[in-house]
């Protein structure tokens, strides 16, 4: 695509001129929104490529300078986070639960709940690789018929026992139910714990598409459009 830009001069969006300037490679360079939870650790590159436009998220967004500043760092739960001496990660988790203000706080215990009954009750689909691997790690687990939700119809596994502290004896931890992933989610502020599988309810969906039209409108006041 870059060469046929240079060849025919096809016209390009030159944000891409700033995202090169700024040190980026090319498979870096992605235009998206600065507040999900797969981009907190780029927010920097807004400061650095146009601070003027830096200016007004951090006035208007509650903790976007100190995402900026820790997004790379493991206050943002950003790659291996250490446990705690002393702690496992269920109890770590709990801990982290009690210093949470109480809508927050009772956001992921639902959360957590729900996750938890669901692969005590009805289980997610798993690969047969991942099964083997469970069962050859002494996992209690037990097969409950077939996912409607894979590509491939996969297993139903619930977990008869309780739900493991970590999975890091297996491979792919990715669908695997850990008080580990739990953890990851309060550290990553991961409100809607997408880390863990879920997705927004349709309350949540209407506040954010709210919240959306809202700076919409203030942006076309600010830009006089």
């Amino acid at each position: 695509m870059w060469h046929a830009n240079y060849l025919f001069e096809y016209d390009y969006n030159h944000l891409y001129d700033l995202y090169y300037m700024a040190g980026l490679k090319v498979s870096q360079m992605r235009v998206a929104s600065p507040f999900n939870d797969y981009s907190k650790d780029s927010l920097n590159l807004y400061r650095v490529i146009d601070p003027e436009i830096w200016v007004k998220p951090v006035g208007r967004v509650r903790g976007a300078n100190f995402a900026c500043i820790y997004g790379k760092t493991r206050a943002m739960g950003y790659r291996n986070v250490r446990l705690p001496e002393g702690h496992t990660w269920e109890s770590y988790t709990r801990f982290l639960l009690e210093t949470l203000p109480k809508r927050l706080r009772n956001n992921y215990a639902k959360k957590f709940n729900t996750s938890i009954i669901f692969w005590h009750k009805t289980g997610g689909g798993l690969d047969e690789e991942t099964i083997q691997e469970l069962l050859d790690h002494g996992y209690l687990i037990r097969r409950n018929g077939v996912s409607n939700y894979t590509l491939n119809k996969k297993s139903r596994i619930i977990f008869l026992g309780r739900i493991p502290d970590d999975t890091d004896d297996i491979k792919s931890t990715k669908d695997i139910p850990s008080w580990k992933r739990m953890c990851y989610c309060i550290l990553k502020n991961d409100h809607n714990c997408r880390f863990m599988g879920f997705g927004m309810t349709r309350q949540q969906q209407k506040y954010v598409d709210m919240i959306r039209r809202k700076y919409q409108s203030i942006e076309e006041m600010d830009y006089g459009v």
